[in-house]
């Protein structure tokens, strides 16, 4: 399993190469993406074979947010402009999400997207990490922190996991290669299904405005931007190997470090008991489970989550 890791001032990408990796700003935009709708600057780091999109905002103790799979950075804006007074809030686009464009050839994987997540904490220098990861993230993230788990402090889970679901969640592991499977990439490329699920009340649409719902939808009117998110779960349901290491990094690395687990009361994640299956690996972990939430409590409920996540690390990462 390969991995990388990184702070604002940092260009030079370690162990990247010659290339440098250069931290940059645009003021060009989607006209689909207007600035209320996500209210945040937008940069991007030069990577010799990537161009990630990313956003930085606030000041103080980092928290990095990843999302991967069929999603972007945009779940998380709910939760960036309640925490960014006090935090410093950094969330990147992977490759062929979000805005950031997909090289050519790119195939989205699990250990694919972890070296790319490693590359990027390693550019921008993050150091004393409190990760908040959604879905498919988590893995993303402990993969990619393997090499220096001296960098994170603390973890808030989002309907995530850190285990191989063949084994111990055979059903969600069925649905994965029902989704991943070529009749549903067909059905994908033609009708947008998933993003337009996720952009509902099952998804992240409870509270979404037309011209919200336009903009969480805005990148997957290109085509490879659905095939980039149907790859990603096809990987998930195939990775058992990759989701093994997880699962002995969480025990090895994050059993003493403070996590927040953070479900919809109503999500898919609970009655297949992501979170007891977390605090047998994780027993101190705290838990939230939010009321009338799925799959996307942080957009259900942006200030119940926003204030767990302020209250949790005030309480156990700081000390």
């Amino acid at each position: 399993m390969t991995h990388p890791l990184t702070d604002r001032r940092v260009v030079a990408a370690q162990g990247a190469g010659p290339t440098t990796a250069r931290p940059s700003t645009t003021a060009g935009r989607p006209s689909w993406l207007p600035y209320d709708e996500y209210p945040f600057e937008d940069r991007y780091l030069e990577l010799p074979d990537a161009r990630l999109h990313y956003i930085d905002e606030g000041i103080g103790p980092v928290l990095l947010f990843v999302h991967a799979g069929p999603a972007w950075s945009f779940i998380f804006r709910g939760l960036i402009v309640r925490l960014r007074e006090d935090f410093r809030c950094v969330a990147l686009d992977f490759p062929g999400s979000g805005l950031s464009p997909a090289p050519v050839g790119y195939r989205p994987q699990l250990a694919g997207s972890a070296e790319i997540l490693d590359r990027f904490i390693r550019a921008l220098d993050l150091r004393e990490v409190g990760l908040v990861v959604h879905d498919l993230g988590g893995p993303v993230a402990i993969g990619a922190v393997a090499r220096h788990p001296e960098r994170i402090r603390a973890m808030a889970v989002t309907e995530s996991f850190a285990w191989p679901l063949a084994r111990e969640n055979p059903r969600i592991a069925r649905m994965l290669r029902i989704v991943g499977s070529r009749p549903f990439r067909l059905l994908n490329q033609l009708t947008n299904l998933l993003a337009w699920v996720g952009s509902t009340s099952y998804g992240a649409g409870r509270h979404l405005s037309r011209a919200g719902r336009r903009a969480f939808l805005g990148p997957y009117r290109d085509r490879s931007a659905r095939r980039h998110a149907v790859a990603m779960l096809h990987d998930v349901a195939h990775a058992d190997g990759y989701l093994r290491d997880v699962d002995r990094i969480v025990r090895s690395h994050f059993t003493t470090r403070p996590m927040l687990l953070i479900y919809g009361a109503e999500s898919p994640g609970v009655k297949e008991s992501f979170p007891e299956r977390w605090r047998a690996r994780v027993p101190d972990a705290q838990l939230l489970l939010v009321p009338g939430a799925h799959h996307f409590p942080m957009a259900d409920d942006p200030d119940a989550v926003a204030g767990a996540i302020r209250r949790w690390w005030e309480a156990t990462a700081t000390v």
